[in-house]
Parts: structure tokens; C-alpha cells; sequence
């Protein structure tokens, strides 16, 4: 997550990539008018461009992008990528590396216009998706059509799909009574559901809509009304006004018994001893540990240990956000609170700096101990709490204050290479300076010699460089950019080293370039392996220049300190090119990440590309929306569930002989009415140690302290880790499984029997196999192979309760009873992402337009996959045959004999999507990493 946007994969689709809680809404979609409208007083909208798209500001306080449109072919599959983008003021031209070109242009009136153009008859319709905070769900509502309006759930639903079905109209009424209306195109079909499903706290709108050939321009416009009276959010404290829970402050009497209260709880707790820093008492004399005054890492007894300045172990149990927490904006909705305090006097301090944004945790804190706040006071009082709970450091963005010196609590710091810090991040790619760009060389070093007056500091843990960067999406952006980026021209100059002349590059790259010289300017197509393998290297050499001037930077100015990487997200650091590169410069790794099961085999690949190098797991954690009266994702049924997760995952890390350290986030849990850097509905989660009033969630950290305790009979293998016992938590592991596919004896007819197949018995799918879901409901199935010299065929017999249950097409086959099979070309024994011709094959058990549809990820060309799916006589399953082009899949029987395989079947118990998965040898993150693939052979 990062410090404000939280980061979750979404569907486990192939290629999938959403990752920002920021609402998002689409074109809505493109043909049609797009109005925003309710029953009260109006108010002004505006537009403006931007590198992710539209960005309308309705005035309701919650800013709406609209992303750039994907177009779609005839299997509903991406039809063409965004090669080229053009942004000046109020004007934007796209290009898509199919030929088409959109046109867009924004009006002062709060309306824009789209013009498409040379667009290919491959494409047949486009693809939108609208992300809407979960703050909806405290008391928003949606209508489509004439239909009810119905609110959206408060807690995750049983079923993720809240609606499906084809809409001319839709209507979304935020928490605070402003409603957006959608009028868009007929024939819409609409699928809205509700995220926190996948672990992402979002409710997510997807619309697909035909393209229309005969339309020369689309036009949208904005308008916005508020309620006619004010819906109250919350009440005097900070807390939900529409929840009630167990531990709710009722009265400022109340509030205040609490310090009391408080006193005999922190006096109640006994941690075990340990040095003035939190570690290990003599513990690196007995280790052999090295004493440098300064936090640094060293290998002992087989394993790698974070030393203190006093030479003794210290496994970092660090709290992000460490202090009051976030703000909430209050300016312009006033009216939402049952109480705000002036902002003059002792309340003053409890305000941001122009006035807009509240601190409810600091006005508590204020009428909690009747006295003026200070942030120092609130330090020595937190570090006194959490080295009662067992944490003995600051995370991420927790600042510094004096009272951390005087109680020798270390902390870790950032460098300061943000853009806000003179560092302009390149266009589409978050949290990435251009290396090459000679003023950023420039300000690298003069921002760096502000750290060298903290190069002394002994509580310094080590500097983070920067915070979620997407570096993943270098490969897609970089060939995009024009000239005036240096890293463009650094490209072209890589190019013409390597061909020499352009009548060899437009050969390998598959393009008609007139000059090395036109490259510069042009968005390039990246569709051949050639053209792929050519932009892989290229970001090596980009991170090799990056990583060495940020490290060379640094170490001038401060040799006493370590750099402890860049907090990673899942998506972005499993990437070996990426590890392998970074972790040169780097003394520890950190990641952050969100998982339920601890994926010991991940890690292990992760610590083996960065060379063995020790790692922080700086992110995570859990919430539980039923008893605290906030939403938000990672959702389990309690505060003691949240606790026996926590021990889970921490045990876990330090039992792995490289994890040296993790990070909580957060303190404070975040507001009710969202952060205030978000707007107004930004995220709003149970994710803090305390609540706003100051209560701590006591069965929560009666649980941590459990495993805070005792973390270094963990770490050194005294105990065994704590296994929390629920299947969301003890995923099976990864099989080794190998099948083998035969030649077909003769021609393979489509009929749903095994007559004429090969007379091998078939590769069962235990039901233990569970990647996704509580159960297995009931569901097993079992698979055969075999190949002739055009197809590779698959027969599987699937029991299932409730069969054939699947009205999806193209990329969302899986949300329903489908066949998914992973196929992957080259490279069998490597791990890791997936790979230029790696495949995912959906096959769908259901019927739509009187066909089973199928759909070929990551294929750069569409292929049709005949098949039959015939119910089993006891209509408890069915059977599906189905043959797949070899060379849909990349494969070439004349080279191949072992090639990477996996297949899963995905269920729904009731229509409303995918229930679970089962799968063959791997895991649910077979649609991004083909790691956990097993393995399939072919036989002459």
C-alpha cells in the first residue's frame, strides 16, 4: 500500500494491473452524454487532461479520472495498446499500435469531446472500468435504470457481483447525498462489484459497450448537485455516525475515564527485557555480532541478523506512520460532522496548516487529557505504548521527534528524491525519476547532501529511497515518450548501437521508421519478441544507471547508514532483472506485502535473484470492518482475528533466516470520512493499533504481543512459528507435478467422450488443491492431453454441484464455471513472471449466444478454440473438449518436448461469480507468475 493509495490486485486475471483506490470513473462511454445530476442545488464541474486520463472535477469534492479507452475485438479481447501519448493544455491525441488515433479535447463548460480515427474493423467494442471508493458503502447508494436504488454493502458481500445486466443509465449517490448520474450508450452492459473479494477495498464498475463506425465525434459533459439537507458522517469523535460497535466512545465523560482506565491496562503488560534499543541483551557477544554504533546487517550461525548500535540482534518491529495519523478534509462539508472544533487556540494544533483538513485523533487526544497538544508529548507517551506491546521501532512516514533520543527508539528515514523534492517522475510511470536527465543528476546530489546532518545519528535504521515506485511499467512507457525525456534518447541510442542501420531494427521490430533520428518522437510499437527483448535489456541498463546514482549520491554524503530499498510492491518486485540489479546497491531489500498465506517458496525465489541480500517486509495489514465501525480491505472476522494474522505472517518472516524485519501499518486507525490527501472519500480502514479516541484494540494486540515477545526464540529457531488455523491463512503449497501428452492415434472428434483418445489415465485435480475459496463445495475434476501436429486437446471431467454456470466472455471467463490452462513455450525450468509466449487459456462451461466462449491471453493474434461442453448424466458436472492451435499457444512441436503447464478449474455456486478455484500444481497467482506452473510433456 502506499502511504495513501492502497495497492491490491484485483481478479487474478493474466495481465491484470489495477492498483489505485482513487475513484475512476469512464467515458460512460463515449456516444452518449455523460451527466451528473440530483435533486438539490447545483454546482460547477471541470475537466482537465492528464497522464492517466480525464480528470473531472465534479465540485462534489471527490475529483473522478476517466481512463483513456481500450478497444476491443470481436472475442472482447484488448484489440490494441496505447503506443502514443500526446498532452498539451486542453488537448490529448492517443495512438493505438493498430492504426487508430483518438482526439480529445476539453471545454471550460465542463465537457469534452472525443474524435476517433482510422480505427481497424477488428475493433468492435470498448472497454471501460469505474473504480468508486468503499467509502460508498458507508451509506451510498447505485441505481441502473428503472431500477431499485440499492445500497452499497457496508461489509464484503457473500458474492462479490452487486449487478450484471445491460443499462442505458446509471446513478451512484456518494455518503454524503451528491449524486452522479451516467446516461450512457444502449446495449451497455454493466458489471459492478465489490473488490474486497480479491483484498482490494474498491468497488469496481466495468462497462463494455459497441463501437459505433458511423459516430465522427463523441461528446461528454459534467454537472453535479448536492442534497437538499446535510447527511451527517460522523459524530463528535471522529467516529462513524451510521455503525455502531462494541468499543464506541458515547460521551466525552466517557473519553476522559480512559486515562484512567488506560493506566492500569499499559501497567498490566510485561515485556520481556531487552538493550536501550529494543534488541537482544547480550546477544551479540554470544553471536559474534559486530558492535559500529550504527544499525547495519550481518550473517551468523547461517542466517542474516540486523544489528544494533550496541552489537546486539534487533529484529525490527517497526509501526508505519507513527504519531496522530491521518487528517480528514472537513472544509466544504462541514455540515457532515456533529462536531468540529475552531480552529484558533488549543484546537489549532489539530488543524492542517490552511484549515481544510481535521485531526479527530488530535482533538481527542486534546479533551481526552485536558491539556495542549504537542507532537513531542504524544511521541514519549506512543514509544512508552508500543515497547509495552513489544515494538521497538518507527516505520515509514513517521517523522522524528526529540522524544526519540531520549528514549533511544530508532527509526527509519527517507531519501529525498520525491517529485515535490525536485524530482519529476517520468509520465505514466509512479514514484521514477529519469536518471539520465543531466538536472536530475544534478539535484540527486545536492538533495542528498542534506542527509550528511543525520549521518551520525545512531537511531537511524536505514533510508528507504522511495515508496511503491511501479518500475513494471517502464517497459510500456518508456518506447511512448518523446524526445524531450533524456531516457527516450538514451533508447534510440541503445537501438542504433545495436542495429547499425534502420532497415534492421524496422526488420526486427516489425515497423516502417524513416531514420534512428524519427524514433526519438514516435511512439513505438513493442509486438515482436525481438522488439520485447529490446526493451527488457534496455530497462537493466536504466536500472543499473538509477540504482548507481542514487547509492553513489548517498554514500558520499553518509557512509554510516544503510539503504533499505524501495518498498516494493508484489507486482513490482517479482521481477528478477529488477532484484538482481537493485540488490547491488542495496544492504537490505524491503517489500511490502499483502498476502494472507505466507508464501515461503516466493520469497525464497525473491531472496535468491537479489543474491542472498536480507529483506524488511515494510507493509501490512488486517482489519476487521464488524467491530470497528471503519471499512477497508484485508478484512477478517474480528480484532482477535486480526491479532492471530498478525502472528501468522510475523513468525512466519522471522523463521525464514532472511526476513530482519517488519512494518504495521499504521498507528492510528485512518478516518472515518477518508484522508485528507485523497479528498473525500479516500481510504478509511480499521488498520491502527488504536482507534481515533485513543482506545487500543486490546484482543488485537493481546495476540501481537504474543508474538512480539517471543520473536527472537522465533527467529533463532527456539520455538516453532505460530500457524494460524484457517484455510485462508495455510494455503497448499506448490505440487511437482509433470503431465504427459500423447499423439492423438487418429483424428480427435469434438464430442465430449474419450473415444479415439490416447488410453492414458487422466491427471486428477485434488480437491485440496485450493487456490481461491473457503471449500471445495463439492468440486474435483480430472484432465487428459493429448496433440497432433495442429492442436493440443484437453478433455476434463468436472463434478460440480451447481454446473455450467458462466454468462462471461473474453478476460472475464474465469469469473465463472470455466477451464483455465497455463502453457508456457520457453524457458520450462525458470520461475518467476510469465514470459513473451506464455498463454492463458480460458475455456467457458457456459453458454452465451448459444456458444461456449474462449479467450487466449497474452496471444498477440486472435484464435478460435473449438469445443463441446456436455452436462454429466447425473447433472452434478460437466465435460468440456476443447482443441487449441499450437500455435495460438506459441508452441512448436519440432522444438518442444517439455514446456511449463498448469490448469485450474474456476467455480460459481450461484451465477454471481467465481466462488473458488482448484488447481492442478499451482497457486492463485498462476495468471501473473509462472512459478508454481507444473510441468507437461509431449510424446512423439
Amino acid at each position: 500500500m502506499k502511504f495513501g493509495v492502497c495497492v491490491m490486485s484485483a481478479c487474478g486475471r493474466l495481465f491484470c494491473s489495477g492498483r489505485d483506490t482513487t475513484a475512476h470513473i469512464s467515458f460512460a462511454l463515449l456516444f452518449a452524454a455523460f451527466i451528473l445530476s440530483a435533486a438539490g442545488s447545483l454546482f460547477g464541474s471541470s475537466i482537465k487532461l492528464a497522464d492517466d486520463g480525464i480528470v473531472v472535477d465534479s465540485g462534489a469534492g471527490d475529483p473522478l479520472t476517466l481512463t483513456f479507452p481500450t478497444l476491443l475485438d470481436a472475442k472482447q479481447s484488448p484489440a490494441a495498446k496505447i503506443v502514443e501519448k500526446r498532452i498539451a493544455g486542453n488537448k490529448a491525441t492517443l495512438r493505438y499500435d493498430n492504426g487508430a488515433v483518438l482526439e480529445i479535447t476539453a471545454a471550460r463548460d465542463g465537457s469534452a469531446t472525443l474524435a476517433f480515427s482510422s480505427v481497424p474493423d477488428s475493433v468492435h467494442s470498448i472497454q471501460e472500468t469505474t473504480n468508486l471508493s468503499i467509502a460508498y458503502g458507508n451509506g451510498g447508494t447505485f441505481k441502473f435504470g428503472k431500477g431499485v436504488e440499492t445500497p452499497f454493502p457496508q461489509d464484503k458481500p457473500a458474492k462479490p457481483h452487486i449487478f450484471q445486466g445491460n443499462a442505458s443509465e446509471v446513478s451512484f449517490k456518494n455518503p454524503e447525498g451528491k449524486t452522479i448520474h451516467l446516461s450512457i450508450p444502449p446495449y451497455t452492459y454493466c458489471d459492478l462489484q465489490d473488490n474486497r473479494e480479491w483484498n482490494w477495498a474498491i468497488y469496481q464498475m466495468k462497462m463494455i459497450t459497441p463501437f459505433d463506425r458511423n459516430i465522427a465525434a463523441y461528446k461528454f459533459s459534467t454537472s453535479a448537485v448536492a442534497p437538499a439537507a446535510p447527511i451527517l458522517l460522523a459524530d463528535q469523535f471522529g467516529q462513524s455516525a451510521r455503525r455502531d460497535y462494541p468499543t464506541r466512545v458515547k460521551s466525552l465523560e466517557e473519553l476522559k475515564a480512559d486515562v484512567a482506565a488506560d493506566k492500569a491496562y499499559y501497567a498490566s503488560l510485561t515485556p520481556p527485557a531487552f538493550d536501550k534499543y529494543g534488541g537482544l541483551p547480550d546477544s551479540g557477544e554470544k553471536l559474534g555480532l559486530n558492535k559500529t554504533g550504527f544499525f547495519h546487517v550481518q550473517k551468523a550461525g547461517g542466517r542474516w541478523i540486523l544489528v544494533d548500535p550496541a552489537g546486539n540482534a534487533f529484529f525490527h518491529l517497526g509501526i508505519c506512520a507513527f504519531g496522530a495519523g491521518d487528517a480528514t478534509v472537513v472544509r466544504g462539508r462541514e455540515d457532515s460532522y456533529a462536531w468540529l472544533p475552531e480552529n484558533k487556540g488549543e484546537f489549532k494544533a489539530a488543524y492542517n496548516w490552511d484549515g481544510s483538513a481535521l485531526s479527530f485523533y488530535i482533538a481527542n487526544w486534546i479533551r481526552k487529557f485536558d491539556k495542549p497538544y504537542s507532537a513531542n508529548d504524544l511521541a514519549a507517551m506512543l514509544i512508552e505504548r508500543a515497547r509495552k506491546w513489544g515494538f521497538n521501532s518507527a516505520g515509514a512516514f513517521g517523522g522524528k521527534q526529540k522524544a526519540y533520543d531520549a528514549a533511544f527508539f530508532p527509526y527509519v528515514a527517507h531519501l529525498p528524491l520525491a517529485s515535490w523534492e525536485g524530482l519529476p517522475q517520468i509520465p505514466g510511470v509512479t514514484g521514477t525519476f529519469d536518471p539520465f536527465d543531466e538536472a536530475n543528476r544534478a539535484r540527486v546530489d545536492k538533495n542528498m547532501a542534506a542527509v550528511a546532518a543525520e549521518a551520525n545519528d545512531p537511531l537511524i535504521i536505514g533510508y528507504y529511497i522511495t515508496n511503491e515506485p511501479l518500475y513494471e511499467d517502464l517497459p510500456r512507457v518508456i518506447p511512448g515518450l518523446n524526445s524531450k525525456h533524456a531516457v527516450k534518447r538514451r533508447l534510440v541510442q541503445f537501438l542504433k548501437e545495436k542495429y547499425a542501420t534502420i532497415d534492421a531494427f524496422n526488420a526486427a521490430w516489425n515497423l516502417k521508421a524513416a531514420s534512428f533520428d524519427a524514433l526519438a518522437d514516435a511512439g513505438l510499437a513493442v509486438s515482436t519478441k525481438t522488439a520485447a527483448d529490446d526493451i527488457h535489456a534496455f530497462t537493466g541498463i536504466f536500472f543499473d544507471e538509477y540504482f548507481k546514482l542514487i547509492s553513489t549520491a548517498y554514500r558520499k554524503y553518509d557512509p554510516n547508514h544503510m539503504l533499505i530499498g524501495n518498498r516494493l510492491q508484489p507486482g513490482t518486485i517479482n521481477n528478477e532483472q529488477l532484484v538482481t540489479i537493485s540488490s547491488k546497491f542495496l544492504d537490505v531489500l524491503s517489500f511490502n506485502y499483502y498476502t494472507t498465506y505466507f508464501d515461503r517458496d516466493f520469497l525464497d525465489r525473491i531472496d535468491k535473484w537479489a543474491g542472498g541480500k536480507p529483506m524488511f517486509l515494510s507493509e501490512f495489514y488486517w482489519s476487521s470492518s464488524s467491530d470497528s465501525g471503519l471499512s477497508g480491505g484485508r478484512d477478517v472476522a474480528s480484532q482477535k482475528e486480526r491479532g492471530l494474522a498478525y502472528r501468522n505472517y510475523v513468525e512466519a518472516a522471522a523463521a525464514t533466516g532472511y526476513v530482519v524485519g517488519i512494518e504495521w501499518f499504521q498507528l492510528t486507525d485512518q478516518p472515518v470520512t477518508g484522508r485528507s490527501f485523497e479528498g473525500f472519500h479516500g481510504e478509511s480502514g480499521n488498520t491502527g493499533l488504536l482507534d481515533v479516541t485513543d482506545r487500543p484494540w486490546k484482543a488485537m494486540l493481546g495476540e501481537m504481543m504474543k508474538t512480539n515477545y517471543a520473536i527472537y526464540d522465533v527467529e533463532f529457531g527456539k520455538k516453532p512459528a505460530f500457524k494460524f488455523d484457517d484455510p485462508r491463512f495455510s494455503q497448499a503449497g506448490v505440487a511437482d507435478n509433470t503431465a504427459v501428452i500423447p499423439r492423438a492415434p487418429g483424428a480427435i472428434k469434438l464430442d465430449g467422450t474419450a473415444n479415439g483418445w490416447p488410453g492414458i489415465p487422466p491427471e486428477q485435480i485434488s480437491s485440496k488443491r485450493l487456490a481461491i475459496g473457503a471449500s471445495d463445495g463439492g468440486v474435483q475434476a480430472s484432465f487428459k492431453l493429448c496433440h497432433d501436429d495442429h492442436n493440443l486437446y484437453v478433455l476434463v471431467d468436472v463434478t460440480d454441484p451447481t454446473p455450467m454456470k458462466n454468462n462471461h466472455t473474453g478476460g472475464d471467463i474465469w469469473n465463472g464455471d470455466a477451464v483455465e490452462l497455463f502453457t508456457g513455450a520457453e524457458n520450462p525450468d525458470q520461475g518467476g513472471p510469465l514470459q513473451f509466449k506464455d498463454r492463458q487459456i480460458l475455456l467457458s462451461a457456459g453458454t452465451v449466444n448459444g456458444k461456449h466462449p474462449t479467450h487466449i491471453a497474452g496471444s498477440q493474434t486472435p484464435f478460435e478454440c473449438p469445443n463441446v461442453v456436455i452436462p454429466r448424466s447425473d447433472g452434478k458436472g460437466y465435460i468440456l473438449e476443447a482443441a487449441i492451435p499450437l500455435s495460438a499457444v506459441s508452441l512448436a512441436r519440432d522444438k518442444q518436448a517439455t514446456i511449463r503447464f498448469d490448469i485450474a478449474i474456476d467455480d460459481d455456486d450461484s451465477g454471481n461469480g467465481r466462488t473458488r478455484q482448484l488447481i492442478w500444481n499451482g497457486n492463485a497467482r498462476n495468471s501473473t507468475d509462472r512459478s508454481a506452473w507444473g510441468h507437461a510433456t509431449f510424446l512423439p
